[in-house]
């Protein structure tokens, strides 16, 4: 068994998984709307900005907080963002799931950086 090719094998699985079909239908739907493409843009950066900070101890912003809300209200009102935001959270769901596989198989030994 090579590693590598098992390694290509996912890769073929993820582009023919459902998930991955969906998204990148939904994204060339998207890619046509600059509009709508910018929102979610916006949307995501700001949720990756507010993460980022309460990840390196910061606490949570209440007007970041406020203000991703409302770009989401506007991103629920548009029917391209919209299916977009579902279609890449369940890709990134699958994906997630697939480095938590990956992560928990590999994680034995991993105890030797631990802080004692």
């Amino acid at each position: 068994m090579n590693i590598y090719d098992k390694t290509h094998d996912l890769v073929r699985a993820i582009k023919e998984s459902p998930e991955y079909r969906e998204f990148m239908e939904v994204k060339k739907v998207i890619d046509t709307d600059e509009q709508a493409k910018k929102m979610v843009k916006d949307f995501i950066a700001k949720q990756m900005e507010l993460e980022y900070d309460m990840m390196g101890g910061k606490g949570e912003d209440k007007a970041t907080t406020e203000q991703i809300q409302q770009m989401y209200q506007l991103i629920v009102g548009n029917s391209k963002a919209s299916a977009f935001m579902q279609s890449y959270m369940k890709f990134q769901r699958l994906v997630a799931d697939i480095y938590k596989i990956l992560g928990d198989s590999v994680a034995e030994g991993m105890d030797f950086f631990e802080k004692k």
